[in-house]
């Protein structure tokens, strides 16, 4: 008698555990404008961490509305150019200042 309590026990356990999927990380990415570069109104975005820094430079080109053959250069922190197979989550990991992935960006090469 006890062993079926013991299972019917721990089939209730089984029944009230439930399963959670945590959503994906988004990164806070902060756009700064150098040089002649236009403003935008809003440049403050989360952007999922998953994402390649590919996909953030087609996603400024887009709220920039430049054609394709326009050049567009992005630079973390001022300081180097990412490559574009580069996952965001780990920029976020190693160059995220105050919680914010600071990228810099304008329409001639800024720095070298």
């Amino acid at each position: 008698m006890e062993e079926s309590a013991q299972k019917k026990h721990e089939s209730n356990k089984l029944s009230t555990t439930t399963t959670t999927t945590t959503p994906p990380k988004k990164v806070k990415v902060h756009f700064c404008a150098v040089g002649s570069a236009p403003l935008m109104k809003k440049n403050k975005f989360q952007i999922g961490s998953e994402q390649s820094f590919s996909a953030v430079t087609g996603f400024l080109r887009r709220m920039l509305k430049l054609d394709a053959g326009a050049s567009l250069f992005l630079y973390c922190n001022s300081a180097f150019c990412p490559g574009p197979d580069e996952a965001l989550s780990d920029l976020d990991d190693c160059f995220s200042i105050r919680g914010e992935l600071v990228i810099n960006y304008s329409l001639q090469e800024a720095w070298g």
